[in-house]
Parts: structure tokens; sequence; C-alpha cells
């Protein structure tokens, strides 16, 4: 089938525009004009290298406007600057968007506000901060300028900057706690949101919901198109003006590119109605989207608009051929095919950026979608009648409330639905992995092909699928291959704290915790120092995760060092926020180095070579989270084979308690707590029954680590300790059948079916 030309045309100015972006622009120019001399007599072959040719000088300008920015003026240092905040400061703190004033560049930066009082739009500071630059896709200057303290000037807001700070002050007084949720969905901030709660809603595979896209856009104007229609508009005025309002609004808010898009296709189906026009849904999407690029050219490398674009692909490809398909119930296979459309058009994307796939969303989204329509009309008419009756404001913010607890609870379900969402390493082999539905899902539902045969192929797709799974289930492991290296656990002598660094059998490395400095003690930076210098003598020069159990000093001190020196991939840590600036230095060194950051959550798992990993802890839905950082660890499972690893962080018997019956034996345990009086308790270890026992502690520590109630508790259970303050760095090596534990001077070979021969000397 030909393709329309608004499709042509988008591929061929957004090739172009990539090109330019991407530092490609002589080949792309020279791409263009070859097809152009070769097709001169072609109207399509000249159509094509000219938007190419467009596309190309549309990235210069987009990079002759960086240059001029303040992001790509700024130098990595500390200093005093002079801001003007462009949207209300939170007490809690978070990021907020502000402009430079007297300094060489143009344009608004991101801030991260320490917490501190309400501070209005339009407020004028002097700040004592630190620019930390951040570069994006293609070297596009982008940072963070973390605030450490500010003196207030003025303050001289604008009509806009005023609107924002009421918004603000409006959303705290009708919502409290939720206003958090209600600026996510009415001004795009999601930065008071709590982090436990945006996790869920992107577990559950509802974060679109939080996200001023495609679906906000057109719930707005679905609405105000059913209140003109039922003041009498016609249709096509109601449908033009629904555009206009949603035009304003979303100029409002900035022009983020989902939501340009949004309106774009508001626009084009008024115009369509107007005319009675009945346009190409392909060439409707593409002229939305070529609109998307007109406004801002980087849209082509954010994902957000991809994934806009990629959902509203996916929805109504799947959603046409259900209604068509289906035989009694055509509105049912409509809403069903749009979810599933949406959910394995994007899978291939969040793949690839997030490391993260959610399936429950599916069904989730049946109910959370009706509820939204109603949450969202709710929160704008509270917060639009507070000015006129703060009464009547709080009925609606009431009512509208309970939408929002609604949502919140459906996002919770979802996260905590064994299962539910697939999380693993993001990269080009996990896209990849996920084409396949979608490749499927095209394939079996062809426009000619009934239900009947979209059943018989999906059939076969999943007979196929299950004796591609039986043959690597039945494939020989032995042989050469990169699973005969084994798996390697370096357990480091970094003092009192916690380092350890694992191998997998393919070469990839994995660090857990990074050592301490600073601190009670004042420790030495052990990143610096040993960590990073261990990985890059044995050959590391990536990191594809560091994974930080908790924010105490002796367990992240060393990582901003270490991320420094070694490439890092991804950082994983809790998440509980830390007043502390041993952690803000983690922090500042993940941003300035582009490391991806995430906060576990307990089920969550991902995959390197032939080792698994799974979280077991900590959830911020348990009483005690927020009580005891120590207790808020993370608590990792390691699987390779047949052997089984538990890295403890510093949980004591509490989390012990929380956790029993939900980890079964283990062959190796990292004792948590470096071994304190209150951890390793009798009951936790008679589930665990672990072989062998690693201490990281330090010699001649002030805390009595490790204590004598737990070395006896350890023994009594027959775990045979190894300890960095004996031993030195302790390796265990295993191929998932044997475990071999090494020390300074002791030795034990473990059979992991459960028998072992005795460490000698």
């Amino acid at each position: 089938m030909k393709a329309p030309p608004a499709v042509l045309l988008l591929v061929a100015y957004g090739a172009g525009l990539a090109a330019g972006l991407m530092h490609f622009p002589a080949p792309a120019c020279a791409a263009a004009v070859l097809l152009l001399l070769i097709g001169r007599r072609s109207g399509t072959a000249a159509f094509l290298a000219a938007a190419a040719l467009l596309g190309v000088l549309a990235a210069a300008g987009a990079w002759r406007a960086e240059r001029d920015g303040c992001a790509a003026r700024l130098r990595a240092a500390s200093g005093e600057y002079r801001v003007r905040l462009r949207e209300p400061a939170d007490p809690d703190g978070g990021i907020v968007e502000v402009a430079l004033l007297r300094a060489p560049c143009r344009g608004t930066i991101k801030a991260r506000w320490p917490a501190g009082p309400e501070l209005a739009a339009g407020t004028e500071l002097r700040v004592l901060a630190r620019w930390i630059p951040h570069p994006t896709l293609a070297d596009r200057p982008d940072g963070l300028l973390a605030v450490r303290s500010f003196t207030a000037v003025s303050t001289a807001p604008s009509v806009l900057e005023r609107l924002r700070t009421g918004i603000a002050r409006t959303s705290r007084a009708l919502y409290g706690g939720r206003r958090g949720i209600v600026d996510a969905l009415i001004v795009a901030r999601r930065g008071g949101m709590d982090r436990a709660t945006l996790d869920h809603f992107a577990d559950a595979g509802l974060v679109h919901i939080l996200s001023i896209s495609g679906f906000h856009v057109g719930l707005i104007a679905a609405w105000l198109v059913l209140l003109l229609r039922s003041a009498r508009v016609r249709r096509e005025r109601a449908a033009l003006a629904a555009a206009a309002i949603a035009t304003l609004y979303v100029g409002f808010l900035g022009f983020p590119p989902p939501a340009v898009r949004a309106v774009a296709l508001g626009w084009a189906l008024a115009w369509s109605k107007a005319r009675q026009h009945h346009p190409h849904a392909g060439a409707l999407l593409a002229t939305t989207c070529l609109a998307v690029l007109l406004v801002d050219p980087w849209a082509v490398l954010d994902l957000g608009a991809w994934l806009s674009a990629a959902s509203l692909w996916g929805a109504s490809r799947l959603a046409r051929w259900g209604e068509h398909a289906a035989a009694g119930v055509p509105w049912l296979a409509r809403t069903l095919g749009s979810s599933i459309g949406a959910t394995i058009a994007t899978a291939p994307l969040t793949a690839l950026a997030l490391g993260k796939v959610s399936l429950v969303g599916v069904a989730l989204n049946f109910a959370a979608i009706p509820v939204a329509a109603v949450a969202v009309p709710g929160v704008i008419l509270s917060l639009l009648l507070h000015p006129l009756s703060t009464s009547l404001a709080g009925e609606m913010a009431s009512g509208a409330g309970l939408a929002l607890h609604v949502l919140e609870r459906l996002a919770d379900l979802g996260a905590a639905v064994p299962g539910g969402h697939a999380a693993f390493m993001p990269g080009i082999p996990a896209a990849l992995l996920w084409c396949v539905p979608l490749v499927v899902a095209l394939w079996a539902t062809g426009r000619r092909n009934s239900g009947r045969e979209a059943a018989r192929r999906f059939g076969w797709a999943a007979v196929v699928a299950g004796w591609g799974a039986l043959l690597i289930a039945l494939a020989p492991t032995g042989g050469a291959s990169d699973l005969d290296s084994g798996l390697t656990l370096h357990f480091l002598d970094v003092g009192q704290g916690d380092a350890a660094v694992l191998r997998t059998p393919g070469g990839h490395w994995i660090a857990i915790d990074a050592g301490p400095r600073g601190g009670p003690q004042n420790a030495p930076d052990a990143g610096r120092r040993i960590v990073a210098p261990f990985l890059l003598s044995h050959g590391a020069r990536r990191l594809d995760a560091l994974i930080v159990s908790h924010a105490h000093a002796d367990h992240v001190g060393g990582a901003p060092a270490l991320i420094e020196r070694i490439p890092t991939a991804m950082a994983l840590e809790p998440g509980e926020r830390v007043d502390d600036p041993v952690y803000y230095d983690f922090l500042d060194a993940v941003e300035e180095r582009g490391t991806a950051w995430h906060a576990g959550r307990p089920g969550e798992r991902f995959q390197l070579d032939s080792v698994r990993f799974t979280l077991l802890h900590p959830d911020p839905r348990w009483p005690h989270w927020g009580e005891d950082l120590n207790e808020d660890s993370l608590v990792l499972l390691v699987e390779y084979r047949g052997f089984r690893a538990l890295f403890a962080g510093d949980v004591g018997f509490p989390a012990e308690s929380l956790l029993g019956g939900h980890v079964g034996h283990v062959d190796l345990l990292k004792v948590g707590h470096h071994g304190s009086r209150g951890s390793s308790g009798d009951r936790w270890l008679a589930e665990l029954r672990p072989e062998a026992a690693v201490i990281s502690v330090g010699r001649g520590n002030t805390y009595g680590h490790p204590a004598l109630e737990a070395l006896r508790r350890l023994a009594a259970h027959g775990a045979r300790i190894w300890r960095t303050d004996q031993e030195g760095t302790v390796t265990v090596t295993t191929d998932g059948r044997t475990m071999l534990v090494r020390g300074r001077s002791t030795e034990g070979a473990y059979d992991l079916a459960g028998e072992h021969a005795p460490p000698h000397h």
C-alpha cells in the first residue's frame, strides 16, 4: 500500500533533522543531493530530498540556539548566581525552573531547590549553587543547578507567574498531601510527588495518567466539547473552540512535545469535521508529529514524544482492527485493542531507555481511565472555583480527591501484582526482545484478518515461543562458552563499611555499595582508594549497575568517586530522601555523569548473562519506612544456576521479621549491619541456613562490630564466617554447582548440594 505524502514528508524531514542534531549533517546533505540528482525526473524523490535538506537546516538552527543557552555557557563549578523563580518553590524542596539574571546567556534551566520557606514564582534571589552539566542524547547541553543556600532579593511576578503561584497555593489548600499528584495532573510538575507513589504508577502502567500528554489534553478537549454542545454550540464550532482553549493551556505549560502533538491532532480533527473530511489515520498521525518537530526540533530525540506517537499509533491500529474483527461487542474489542496496542507499541522504547515494561496496565486502564476522566475535570473545576467560593471549591475537591485516592489505590494494586511489570537492564537487546510481540501482533491483526485468523496466528506464535523456550532450557550448559568463567564475587576490605563487586560469566561488572568516606570516623574515600582501583586492575572499564543499599556514609561515601572514574550505566538505591552532604554528593555525581537513577522496590528483577538479581526490600508501604535508614536498606538476592547469595545491607531484626518466609535457603550471606547485635536473628538464620557468611567490618572499629552474640548465632546455624578485618578481601567463585571462598589465610570449598569441604589454613 502506498504511503500517504504526509508520512513520507515526516520520515524525510525527521531523518534530516535527526542527522543534523546527531552531528551527521554532511552525510545527510550528500544523501539528499544524491537522491535529488538520481531522481530529478521523479517528483517524489525531489520531494523527499527537499524535506531532508529542510530537516538539516532546522537542526543547524536548533544547535545555534543551544549554543547561546545557559546550559552550554555555564561551567561545572560552584559560585553565587542571581536567579528568578519561574515557578513556585515548595517548602519541601524539589526541582524548579529558574532563569539566570546578569549572566551571559538566555533561557531557563532546572534547579534542585533545598527545603525551606515557600517562595512565589517571580522571586529574585542570590543563591550559592553548583552547576552540574549533564549532556543528553547527541551531546545536547543540559544540566542542573544544585542550590545549597539562597537569599531572597525582590519579588515582582508577571501575570503567568502569579497564576502558577496561585495554582500551587490553591492545590495545597484544597488537597494537602495530594498536592503532588494534583500538580502533576494540572501543571506537569512531578517534583512534589512522593517517589514511591510515582514508582507505583510507573510499575502499574498508569504513569501516562500523570503526564500532560495526548490522553490528558484529549480528555480536557472532550469535556470542553461536551460543555459547549450542552450550551447548544454547533459541533464544528465546539471542536474549534476546544482546540483553541487546549492550545492556550499547552502554551501555559511551555509546549511539551506530547501535548503539542495532542493539540495539533485536536486542530486537525476540528478542521476535518468542519470541512466534512475523513483523513487517513496514518496521514493524520504524521501531520501532528510533523507539527511537534516544527515547534521543537529536539523532540525528534525526545523519549516522551516518541512514546506519545507510538502509543497513539499502536492504540489506533489495534482498536480499528478490534472493532472490525469483533463479532458482537465492538466497543469492548476496541477498548481492549487500544490498551494492548499502546502497551506493545511503546514496549521496545521503554525497554531501550528505561529497562521496564508494564503489562498489568492493559487491564488496569479499564478502571483507571474512567476514574481519571472524572478526576481531572474535578480538580480543574475546584481550582477555578476557589477564588469565587471556597466552600464550593472544597466540596468539589472532596469528590475529586476521592477519585485521586482511587487512582492511587489502583497504582498500588498494579505495582503489587506478581509479574505485573518486567524490569531488566535497559539497552538494545531488551528493545529487540520486545519488538517480537509487536511484530507478532501486527502480523496477526492484519487489515483483512478475521478474529479467527488472528487467533490462529497467535496460536502459531505461541507454539514457536514454547518450542524456543524448551530448546533454550534443554541446551547444554557445558562446553566453551561465557558461562565457563562462572560468577565471581569480591567482598573488598574497605574498613568499617561495605563494598562488593560482582563479575558475571559474560564479563559484566556490578558494584554493591562503595565503601566509606567521611562519616563519624572520618574515613578516607574508599571509592577512590580501593573500589575503583580494584575494578580497573581487574579489567573493568564499565559498571552495568551500582547498587547502593542505603544512604549512610559507610555504604554510599565512595560512590561519587567510583562513578567519576568508571562509567556507570545505572545507579540503584532505596530512594529515601536523606539530608546528608555525602548522599547529595552521590546524587550530584549521578546527574553529572548522566547515570540512570532508579529507586529499587520489592519484586523488581533484572538479569545479566545468566545471573538473576531480585530486590526483596525495602517497601515504602511497610509500617517502619522512614524510622531507621538501616532497616530501609536494599536487600538483594543473587542467583546463578544452583547458587544463591543474599546481600542484607544493614537490616536488623525488624526487616528480617518482615522478610521471613520470603527468601529460603541461601548458600552465601553478606551479613547484615556488619554483624551488629541487633541483626542476624535466629529465625532469620534458620530460614537462610547459609553455608558461608561474609562480614564486612573495619579493624578496631568503635561500634563493637561484629558483636559476639551475632557471631554465636551464625556459628550455631552452621555458617562458616569470613571477616574482612581478618581475611582482607574475600573472594567467592562459583560455577553454580560448587562454591569456593578464599580469604587471606583461609579457604573453603562447598558443594551446593549441601556438602562442603572444611576450611583449611
